[in-house]
């Protein structure tokens, strides 16, 4: 006796119906296959379908297979139309593509297209205008009609074609139709397994009997599913849920779907929750999020929150939503925080912003700071925000007693790339530091001044390789031709291949005529790249 539990069907029964068929063709995936088999096991109504499918199956298979054309049917039917003289509806090149409800009426049609003469035409319109069966008319009382022979061979033969595209048209419509409806069916059965969880773990989220644990493992699930329509459930579990721990994995989970619209309670969470784990969570939600409508409330808790880490998420969180709106706030609390790493995250947040407003409190900071974090990172953002109202205390920052702060000063003017830098910059290249002056010596090929030349020449004799080389690549980007001299002495006599290949560029770049002969006498350097480097500086002065 079979274990199989009988059943009227369940709500499953629409879609595996429409997956049967490729079940039996063994065409489903691994997941979509153990779907249809579990279900079969305890529906005898989709059981007796699969066997109704299976015997059709079979019977198909025993009838007679029919040959396929060996070409293209169309040229065939043009020619016949030609030859009885009947016009094609439409030329070749403007037929419509057209959907025939009814493949054998098509068929008929197009018979009637194909008969010599028009009569056949003639009955199936009067047939259509009669609103009779479509048949075609008798071919006798039509000839005795319109006197005009008819041939019975060239019919059947035009009956025949047509009747075969028909058939042909009707099977790509049948395959097309059960090729949509399973991939609808597909469809339906992966959305019905995402909601079924998904609907079960939002249900569970609020149930009150569920105890403490198990519903901030639900609402961690809810998270790790990334799906917006957990927002709404999770928002309400963060603001109204008894217990801290399931708050803030709310407030994780919702940080990590990122939709905008948990931002009015992640921001009521961060003011108003009395957990300081719940409130920081909320703070990294909201930078998580990314959305400016979540600054005033991060601001808030940048200035007033008695936790410092939350002060220090809310700062962070700020830097990653990059409002304008957060520069006020940042520099409040870059001047009067009491904690380093506030003052610290405060400027990175500002630099991450990018707005000139924030250039005054960055400038304070890094002249009065105490602390040498504040101050380094002060002058990064200085230079990530590129305002030539930086410039001047930039310039004082380069004879800090600090070394990386005078690295960082030179790298910050190079961004800025202003003029007014090139005096700071060209005394930064007798700093006692070599990384400060390679600094420098890059900042000054950025701001691509002539003024700067004059200091860049003096070096090209430095016995450092990178000092040497990358004051001929300043050189070349400033492309004035009275470095020309100073680099075609470079380009004939130093030792170094890399440098002579600079040194060409150069003077291509600038393109000034006086390198003419030391480029050609380049061009028999031992080194293969000088060798074609100077070539091309020759085209560049010739072009």
């Amino acid at each position: 006796m079979s274990d199989r539990k009988e059943s009227n069907g369940t709500n499953d029964c629409p879609v595996v119906e429409e997956l049967l068929s490729p079940f039996l063709d063994e065409e489903l995936n691994s997941e979509a296959d153990g779907f249809v088999r579990h279900h079969l096991d305890s529906c005898p109504r989709c059981t007796a379908k699969l066997e109704e499918i299976k015997t059709t199956v079979d019977a198909i298979s025993m009838l007679p297979s029919e040959a396929t054309p060996e070409e293209d049917l169309w040229p065939g039917i043009v020619a016949g139309a030609k030859e009885s003289e009947i016009a094609l509806p439409l030329a070749a090149a403007h037929r419509r593509r057209r959907r025939w409800a009814n493949p054998m009426l098509w068929a008929a049609g197009l018979a009637a297209l194909l008969i010599p003469g028009s009569l056949a035409v003639v009955g199936f319109f009067r047939s259509q205008h009669r609103a009779e069966p479509v048949v075609l008319a008798d071919e006798t009382a039509l000839a005795d009609e319109f006197g005009v022979d008819i041939d019975a061979d060239a019919i059947a033969e035009a009956i025949r074609m047509a009747t075969q595209i028909a058939s042909e048209v009707a099977s790509g419509a049948a395959q097309a139709a059960a090729e949509a409806a399973e991939a609808a069916a597909a469809a339906q059965y992966r959305e019905q397994r995402l909601d079924l969880p998904l609907n079960a773990l939002i249900e569970a989220l609020g149930d009150e009997e569920l105890d403490a644990g198990t519903r901030a493992q639900v609402a961690r699930t809810l998270g790790e599913y990334d799906d917006s329509r957990a927002v709404a459930a999770l928002s309400e579990a963060l603001l109204n849920d008894p217990v801290a721990e399931v708050r803030r994995t709310a407030a994780w989970a919702l940080g990590e779907i990122e939709d905008s619209r948990a931002v009015p309670a992640l921001g009521q969470a961060l003011i108003e929750d009395g957990d300081v784990d719940v409130r920081r969570m909320a703070a990294w939600a909201l930078g998580e999020i990314e959305s400016s409508s979540g600054v005033n409330a991060l601001g808030e808790a940048l200035l007033n929150d008695e936790s410092e880490d939350v002060r220090q998420t809310a700062a962070w969180a700020l830097g990653e939503i990059e409002s304008p709106q957060a520069v006020e706030a940042l520099s409040n609390a870059l001047r009067n925080s009491s904690s380093v790493e506030i003052r610290s995250k405060a400027a990175w947040a500002l630099g991450e912003i990018e707005s000139p407003a924030g250039v005054d409190a960055l400038g304070e900071a890094l002249v009065n700071d105490e602390s040498e974090e504040v101050r380094q990172t002060a002058v990064w953002a200085l230079g990530e925000i590129e305002s030539p109202r930086a410039v001047g205390v930039l310039s004082r920052a380069l004879l800090s007693n600090n070394v990386e702060i005078r690295r960082q000063a030179a790298w910050a003017l190079g961004e800025i790339e202003s003029p007014q830098a090139v005096e700071a910059l060209a005394g930064a290249l007798r700093d006692s530091d070599r990384e400060t002056r390679r600094m420098a010596i890059w900042a000054l090929g950025e701001i691509e001044s002539p003024q700067a030349v004059e200091a860049l020449i003096q070096v090209l004799d430095n016995a450092d390789t990178e000092i040497r080389e990358t004051a001929v690549w300043a050189l070349g980007e400033i492309e004035s031709a009275s470095a020309t001299m100073a680099l075609t002495e470079v380009l004939l006599n130093d030792p170094v291949a890399e440098i002579r290949v600079k040194a060409a560029w150069a003077l291509g770049e600038i393109g000034d005529p006086r390198a003419g002969d030391a480029l050609a006498k380049a061009m028999k350097d031992e080194n293969a790249e000088v060798r074609r480097t100077a070539i091309w500086a020759l085209g560049e002065i010739g072009g």
